[in-house]
């Protein structure tokens, strides 16, 4: 069977092509699909997906924007959290074909961008005609039927302590891959707020654990770190149960968390 590949100007053309045509798959850089789909739709030629706006607090970014481009408004003017992601990820020529889009809706696991998105408290926007529905990516499980990705909502965090590490095999995604983020802000000696987030076969952020540290007194001492580290096993095995999860992985989560929270003391 021939592959037949759409291309639409706008979204309301998308989702009639979509409509139109059950089973079509809406494609990006297509860096991760093995084999592309019978019946795709490019987001190539689609304006509002392919756009980058920066406001004072935020970045509005369009699911079709690259990581190349995402970089290319600079260290300076991005969250360290997440600039430190999109170094990590392949290589400048894969970069300037991914898209975001593409790295957050993988389907198998959770690729490089979710755990600092995560961090950051990112939004994620879908779009069905003329209606529209944010949802914060820690609440995000599947897209919503007959909707389409159309903004990531990306707050511009100024964090005074950041760490982004990916776990498993350099350039390659595997059910050993995983990515790490933490950040936290201080005010007066004390912690403002801190987020531990991680993203491969599972996602782990802990409500309990954020706000079991707001508030702590700053620098930590070794006290701290210990009974710190134990909540963050508790939260992380609760997290984990019933996931497949090599032990290997949760034991650099762990070293990672540990790790982090010393560049507290």
């Amino acid at each position: 069977m021939d592959k037949i590949i759409f291309y639409a100007k706008n979204i309301s053309e998308l989702l009639t092509i979509l409509k139109n045509n059950p089973g079509t798959k809406i494609v990006g850089g297509c860096t991760k699909i093995e084999e592309f789909p019978d019946k795709a739709i490019s987001t190539l030629n689609i304006k509002d997906l392919n756009q980058i706006i920066r406001h004072e607090r935020y970045l509005d970014v369009g699911p079709g924007v690259t990581l190349s481009r995402i970089l290319e408004v600079g260290q300076n003017h991005l969250p360290q959290v997440l600039y430190d992601a999109l170094k990590t990820i392949a290589n400048p020529l894969i970069r300037n074909i991914a898209t975001i889009g593409g790295n957050i809706l993988s389907p198998d696991q959770q690729l490089t961008l979710h755990a600092p998105l995560l961090a950051l408290d990112a939004r994620l926007e879908f779009k069905n005609g003329n209606d529209t529905k944010n949802i914060m990516i820690r609440n995000f499980d599947e897209i919503p039927e007959g909707y389409v990705l159309s903004n990531i909502k990306i707050p511009l965090l100024d964090s005074d302590v950041s760490v982004f590490r990916r776990i498993g095999p350099e350039n390659s995604i595997t059910p050993y891959s995983a990515a790490f983020a933490f950040t936290a802000s201080i005010e007066k000696n004390s912690l403002l707020n801190a987020k531990l987030t991680f993203a491969g076969p599972f996602t782990f952020q802990s409500n309990e654990l954020e706000n079991s540290l707001m508030g702590r007194r700053i620098p930590l001492n070794l006290r701290d770190i210990v009974e710190i580290t134990e909540l963050v096993e508790k939260e992380f095995d609760k997290a984990a149960t019933d996931q497949m999860i090599a032990e290997e992985v949760r034991q650099q989560f762990l070293n990672l968390a540990r790790y982090s929270f010393e560049q507290l003391t």
